[in-house]
């Protein structure tokens, strides 16, 4: 490892420093809060006609003395968005179209030669911390392993490697030893509530059992760090028992709130394989610590992002102390978070358990501000007080088929380049804002955080990014400042891929209804396509075969939807473009790689900002064929939209061998190939799981300049 780092940071690293701007702007420090999987449904400052939707005052508070960004486009999934918020460029240049799993290869992660904004800012005097989420890139099939995060430049990086929580153990740490799922929120309850059980805690250094209580609700068990007592079939134990203590597997991990922490500090990585506080208690307690602690710092700016692991399934009742008063599980409602013995259905509860996680994450943003000065409460109305700090809050992609609101689509929501699997929200307060309160409705996309960042610290990030890495950012600093801006952007566009997997990835179908929906790209294991209730299909190669198997069967259903391979979609505003590159079995019933919407027609489009969602019936291209299906105004809007993505898709071209990503294959190409010869890496110039000598002749025969 000391070899691959020495051999990284000697051309990586580096970059120009930008030159003095004269009188610029005073710099900021940043606050960054990234939701995950919170898509615009889910609140009312991005969806005003949802009903029921979580209550979110702090967030609410920060739009109200700041600005609404009401037409902010992300990624289809966390992974690519998450690598687009720190550079700048579109998931084609980075490599990273999808979601990072178990078996994806170092090639779909965010390599160690991007210019990500903690090296931007940290050559400008910033101190920068991510606490929380990382899945920029991940350990596994990874040369820098756990010091993932620093290979990116996150050398102060403190929580999770994982995508989402861990799944959650019904077992209660191994005490259930029945296959009857009786408690899937990883406590036992008793109808409607948490039962009462002894509460244990683990036991300290040279201890065989550890402390116990008897008689304590299990969520504040749970919540406090420790495991309720229950028998082998999960009745549970209403008094300490040592016996019983002593069956539990203290390193059994479960959901949100027993999770195994990754640290980076000082390019030294460290893990702690369980870790007993909720995680985003934890994540918010980080961020308090890192920015207090930047009062007493030589370093003269901050940049905190808050990366938040909550609203991602599996989803667990959050600590009731982050929830409103009065907060208590439905009497109607099975008290379930997922498939169990006796609940038939259990999105009703998966909704109501992300709408108290958001409320959860709402509670904890306003600790951090309330914490740390850069908010106050004047009587019962929180203020803000942040005259040198930008708090930026976003969600990172489209919410999940069961947490979606209406009116946005379920069926086209999380891994779609349709409206409800990319409209995001976005709010933005503090430092230079004027004229707070109000609503931004121009494009903005999430790789203009990236430019948004630079522009904070007096850093032009163009200039300050070396050659070769083409940007994708436009300017953010304008909205803020400015409340007559005009807009920057005219189109936006947003794209989803296949990542390289060390492991094949098999059908995984998912039935709701009449409908079945089957993907071979995102759900890569077979426990995660368990995980959202799937099956996994081992026997054939990808969905089209599933699809023949069942029509030879006589099991086809009604509906068969596939998950593409790859979806972009482009928009100028109004019209909006979606290619998927369609399956040859779906081909073969009509369908087309191309759909054309009509966005201010679409439905609900006069309550979502002039935007409807773009539903199947929408689709203005209902024979193909542009020359009969669309009017002289349709087909001008959607010739100069194909032409528009066809010339964002030409730009993608890449060099083969350009490892280092500097726009020409030579010997720092050659010498990172041999720093990560052996393994896995971003050197695999095959993607066969193994840099060596099949790669090496790739690199030599693309010799020289990139060719375009």
């Amino acid at each position: 490892m000391p070899t691959l780092l020495v051999a990284f940071s000697s051309f990586a690293v580096a970059s120009p420093v930008p030159e003095d701007q004269g009188t610029a702007p005073p710099k900021c420090n940043i606050l960054f809060v990234i939701l995950d999987d919170v898509g615009a449904d889910q609140l009312t400052l991005s969806n005003p006609s949802g009903e029921g939707l979580p209550q979110t005052p702090t967030i609410n508070a920060i739009a109200a003395q700041g600005v609404n960004f009401t037409n902010c486009w992300s990624m289809p999934e966390c992974s690519p968005a998450r690598v687009c918020f720190f550079t700048g460029r579109f998931p084609s240049r980075t490599g990273v179209g999808s979601p990072m799993t178990q078996p994806t290869l170092a090639q779909s992660q965010c390599s160690p030669f991007e210019m990500t904004t903690p090296r931007i800012l940290g050559n400008a005097g910033y101190e920068c911390g991510l606490f929380g989420k990382f899945h920029i890139s991940q350990e596994n099939y990874n040369p820098f392993g756990l010091l993932a995060p620093s290979s990116n430049g996150f050398t102060n990086f403190n929580d999770t490697l994982l995508g989402a929580p861990p799944f959650i153990d019904p077992t209660i740490a191994g005490q259930v030893t029945t296959d009857t799922v009786l408690y899937s929120c990883g406590f036992p309850v008793a109808g409607n509530a948490p039962a009462i059980c002894a509460c244990a805690f683990p036991p300290g250094v040279g201890e065989t059992i550890g402390e116990c209580i008897s008689g304590v609700d299990a969520l504040e068990c749970l919540t406090a760090g420790g495991v309720s007592l229950v028998a082998a079939d999960g009745t549970p134990i209403l008094e300490c028992d040592s016996d019983a203590a002593a069956r539990i597997n203290w390193d059994a991990w479960n959901g949100s709130y027993v999770w195994p922490r990754t640290i980076n500090q000082s390019g030294v990585a460290s893990q702690v394989t369980a870790v007993r506080t909720h995680a985003d208690v934890d994540q918010a307690e980080l961020a308090i610590e890192f920015i207090n602690a930047q009062k007493n710092s030589p370093k003269t700016h901050w940049m905190c992002t808050l990366s938040f692991s909550g609203d991602h399934d599996p989803w667990q009742p959050p600590p009731q102390a982050s929830l409103p008063p009065g907060t208590v599980w439905p009497p109607q409602l099975a008290y379930a978070c997922g498939e169990q013995v006796g609940v038939e259905n259990s999105t009703d509860q998966e909704r109501l358990l992300s709408t108290w996680t958001i409320q959860s994450l709402d509670s904890q943003i306003r600790r951090v501000l309330l914490s740390t000065g850069l908010g106050s409460m004047v009587g019962d109305q929180f203020r803000l007080n942040a005259p040198d700090t930008v708090i930026v809050v976003v969600g990172d992609n489209g919410s999940f088929l069961t947490s979606v609101r209406e009116p946005f689509n379920p069926l086209r929501a999380k891994a779609t380049a349709y409206q409800t699997g990319i409209c995001v929200p976005l709010v933005i307060a503090g430092g230079p804002t004027v004229a707070p309160g109000r609503a931004v409705d121009h494009m903005v996309n999430a790789v203009d955080l990236y430019q948004l960042w630079g522009e904070l610290a007096n850093v032009n990030v163009h200039t300050a990014v070396p050659q070769g890495r083409r940007l994708d950012c436009r300017p953010m600093l304008p909205y803020l400042t400015h409340a007559a801006s005009p807009s920057v952007r005219s189109w936006n566009y947003s794209e989803y891929f296949a990542p390289h997997l060390a492991d094949p990835c098999f059908p995984c179908l998912i039935s709701t209804g009449s409908v079945d929906t089957c993907t071979d790209t995102i759900l890569t294991t077979q426990s995660l396509c368990e995980s959202q209730g799937g099956v996994w299909h081992p026997e054939v190669t990808d969905c089209c075969d599933l699809l023949a198997q069942m029509t030879a069967a006589g099991t086809a259903p009604k509906v068969f939807e596939v998950i593409y391979a790859v979806q972009r979609a482009i928009t100028d505003g109004r019209w909006k473009l979606v290619y998927s590159e369609q399956p040859s079995c779906l081909l073969r019933d009509g369908a087309c790689d191309y759909e054309f919407y009509d966005l201010s027609n679409c439905f609900a489009a006069n309550v979502l900002f002039g935007r409807g969602i773009d539903n199947p019936q929408f689709n203005l291209l209902a024979t193909c064929d542009p020359a009969v299906d669309l009017n002289l105004e349709q087909r001008v809007a959607y010739i100069r939209l194909r032409a528009e993505l066809a010339l964002v898709v030409a730009s993608f071209d890449s060099c083969v061998g350009d490892v280092t990503m500097d726009g020409q294959i030579n010997g720092g190409d050659l010498a990172a190939m041999l720093a990560f010869w052996g393994g896995p890496s971003v050197a695999d110039l095959n993607n066969d799981g193994i840099t060596n000598g099949a790669d090496l002749a790739m690199l030599l025969a693309s010799w020289g300049v990139c060719a375009h």
